[in-house]
């Protein structure tokens, strides 16, 4: 963290992954149930989370307990809700008499609920004597943000000190599982600013109609994201700093919630949009504790579903839900006692003395045996994030002066250095470019090389070639240049007898492996191949036998693309997975 004190965050620094062997012990103990091996789908996933998250097979998600923040925003100021901020104080009345909604499915779920005042702009009468309802207000709702800063650093603090305590003092209480809620007004025009900011997307990709405002109220609300971005946010800014600048003071007690539910090894399920915006700033302030967060639903909203994407969360429900309140955690609580109770209640083979082989095809049999012997599971957020980093990984062409860490370049590297490759030949070198002088000759072959190419098209194609950004050899802090070596090894590589080229393919997995892990650590990658590779060899004083692979531009950007460059200025379209798949036989496409 920059610019603010860091005893409240030193602790956080201890929050450890959930247990991969636990994990691991729960997925062997769901293969010898009395089911085929993964029958209960995503159900078996939640029971190997929570395993992970709690450290034992013999898992239990109650007592539960919704902790719901309440907060109202100054940008209510600007007409984006339907309702004024005086609203969230006339419903504390009802979550005293327990009438709200939150009161009556919590009944339902078997849990307890605790709303508490961190940040309402009314006042409320004090009613209740079983602490349902409890004050640890701030500051009477925040400042609009379109005009100022929302909170200062001290307010942010407080607010997240108060959720700090109070995941604390649920876990003195003897529960085990936190479902994460908020209530106020302006709360979803908060949670696509910090959406927008936080995910790099435009406001109008994130941003919903929230409490049922009009397309006039949504346009007011885009509107104020815009301007608010355009006054307030900058390409460096840290989450503490995005959270005091358009969050909410219910946004930061959740973050705190989550920190420490992560360090105390508690489950939280994620309600809506805000909640999952309050996971993404600690996930970004706390890696690990991504393993701690369960995704009840995905909203109305649109921003919600990318903010779950970003963390790798699957939703359990999508009932097109906006209310808040937690109301969405408190519906899939049954179904995490449900997974729990799989794991504890159900046989064994061997305890119902069946012969899983009798029982069972012979696919299944082989399925049980793969499984029993995986060493390490996936979990499902872990998953998830595999995926997305290859989804949304991107050719990039514009860069940002920043440096690339030390350790982070390490890392890439790392992963490079783990590709597989024929015969475990490891073939490839890695040259790190970082002198300018260097950068430029590159620049200059590779710019001679595109003057050659557009000769090849004609006039109107070959002015749009010209006009493309194709490389960003000097913007780019690193250009790493692979290569492949085909004389490592020996003569004779296991493998590569008949194709020669396997080699290459080699190197190819290794560039792919850092393209990667260099999505999922914010770093962008541009792969520029206008070279000869005579000239490379020449400028770089490579032997002549090495083979220049990907010459790589690695550095972080401001201007990452929701699809692929060629794809959006019309050069290429995208080819249709179906028509190239090939069963059986080449001539045979289903």
């Amino acid at each position: 963290m920059r610019k603010i004190p860091q005893d409240i965050f030193e602790p956080f620094e201890q929050i450890y992954a959930v247990d991969g062997m636990f994990q691991q012990k729960m997925q062997e103990h769901l293969d010898q149930l009395v089911k085929p091996v993964g029958s209960l789908g995503h159900m078996e996933g939640l029971a190997c989370q929570v395993a992970g998250i709690q450290k034992t097979i013999n898992i239990e998600v109650d007592p539960a307990i919704a902790l719901v923040y309440a907060g109202d925003h100054g940008v209510a100021d600007e007409g984006v809700s339907q309702y004024s901020r005086d609203v969230t104080a006339q419903m504390m009345d009802a979550y005293q008499r327990q009438r709200a909604a939150i009161s009556v499915l919590a009944r339902q779920a078997g849990c307890s609920v605790q709303i508490i005042d961190v940040g309402v702009h009314g006042v409320w009468k004090d009613g209740n004597q079983n602490g349902t309802v409890i004050s640890r207000k701030v500051r009477r709702g925040t400042r609009n943000f379109v005009h100022e800063p929302a909170m200062t650093d001290k307010e942010c603090l407080q607010a997240l000190q108060v959720g700090i305590d109070r995941a604390a003092e649920a876990v003195q209480e003897g529960y085990r599982t936190i479902l994460l809620g908020e209530i106020g007004i302006g709360n979803t025009t908060v949670a696509a600013a910090l959406g927008s900011a936080l995910l790099q997307e435009a406001p109008r990709n994130v941003t919903g109609r929230g409490s049922g405002v009009d397309h006039s109220g949504w346009e007011r609300k885009v509107q104020a994201i815009d301007e608010t971005l355009a006054r307030h946010m900058n390409s460096d800014l840290e989450p503490f700093e995005m959270l005091t600048r358009f969050g909410g003071l219910e946004v930061a007690a959740m973050v705190g919630t989550i920190l420490e539910a992560a360090r105390q090894r508690i489950i939280v399920v994620l309600d809506g949009y805000l909640t999952g915006i309050a996971a993404l700033l600690a996930v970004r302030m706390a890696p690990n504790s991504v393993g701690y967060l369960i995704a009840s639903h995905k909203s109305h909203e649109p921003g919600h579903q990318r903010v779950l994407a970003a963390l790798g969360l699957w939703p359990l429900l999508d009932w097109q839900m906006r209310l808040g309140e937690s109301s969405g955690a408190a519906m899939v609580l049954p179904l995490l006692r449900q997974s729990c109770a799989v794991s504890t209640d159900m046989a064994t083979f061997n305890e119902a003395g069946v012969n899983s082989g009798d029982s069972f095809d012979p696919v299944d049999e082989k399925l049980l045996t793969r499984s029993t012997k995986e060493p390490y599971p996936f979990s499902l957020p872990e998953r998830m994030a595999v995926y997305r980093a290859i989804e949304s990984r991107r050719d990039i062409r514009h860069f940002l002066p920043d440096s690339v860490p030390d350790d982070t370049l390490a890392r890439l590297l790392q992963a490079a250095h783990h590709a597989p490759s024929v015969g475990y030949s490891q073939p490839w070198d890695f040259t790190i470019v970082t002198d300018p002088e260097i950068k430029a000759r590159l620049k200059d072959l590779a710019d001679r090389e595109r003057q050659v190419q557009s000769l090849y098209f004609d006039d109107e194609i070959s002015a749009f070639y010209l006009r493309l950004k194709l490389e960003g050899l000097t913007e780019a802090p690193v250009v790493l240049v692979i290569t492949a070596d085909p004389e490592r090894g020996g003569s004779e590589i296991l493998g590569r007898h008949t194709m020669e080229e396997t080699t290459l393919y080699s190197v190819a997995c290794a560039v792919e492996n850092l393209w990667l892990a260099a999505r999922a650590e914010g770093l962008a990658v541009g792969w520029v191949s206008l070279f000869e590779k005579r000239h490379l060899r020449r400028v770089l004083g490579m032997p002549s036998h090495i083979e220049p692979v990907a010459v790589l531009c690695i550095g972080y950007t401001d201007h990452y693309p929701d699809e692929p460059q060629l794809k959006k200025v019309g050069w290429a379209k995208s080819e249709s997975l179906a028509g190239l798949i090939h069963w059986q036989r080449w001539d045979t496409i289903q």
